[in-house]
């Protein structure tokens, strides 16, 4: 692997609950390498548990001073962040899985996490380390390198 490879999470089957838990580990994962994050907090939460409610909660805060909040949808958009490990940062990680929109860049490649769609869509940038802990755990098919990404979901039609 290069300094560091692209990959989707191939969560094709799995509950949502299973889903949170690997988008969870990645951004525990990456976390060293995050320089800048933002995500949307959607309105809605019938399914979210106390602890993602309160995440949620605390992000629209961080809208309502950085971002944008639409009262009317019940919608909110945190803006770019700068990384801080925080209270902030945990409820980012807490809520991420359930956003429409999640994103985590590094000062040097760019986007390293992209999640979209409540998780159902997670986009990787990871170096070798990162690879390592994540596989460790999840298992080296739940990570598809994104130059063969295309091909394995025709091959599933």
């Amino acid at each position: 692997m290069k300094t560091t490879e692209a990959f989707i999470l191939d969560s094709d089957g799995w509950e949502h609950p299973e889903v949170v838990r690997a988008c969870g580990l990645i951004l525990r994962t990456v976390e060293f390498s995050a320089d800048r994050w933002e995500t949307d907090v959607p309105g809605g939460g019938d399914d979210w548990t106390p602890e993602v409610a309160a995440a949620a909660e605390v992000l629209r805060q961080v809208a309502s001073r950085n971002g944008r909040v639409e009262g009317q949808y019940d919608y909110a958009e945190t803006g770019v962040m700068k990384f801080v490990r925080d209270e902030v940062w945990s409820a980012f990680v807490t809520f991420a899985p359930w956003a429409y929109d999640a994103t985590v860049w590094s000062d040097t490649e760019g986007d390293i996490v992209s999640l979209s769609d409540e998780g159902q869509s997670a986009f990787v940038r990871l170096t070798p380390a990162h690879y390592a802990t994540i596989t460790a755990e999840l298992g080296e098919a739940s990570l598809v390198p994104y130059r063969k990404w295309r091909k394995v979901r025709k091959s599933r039609r």
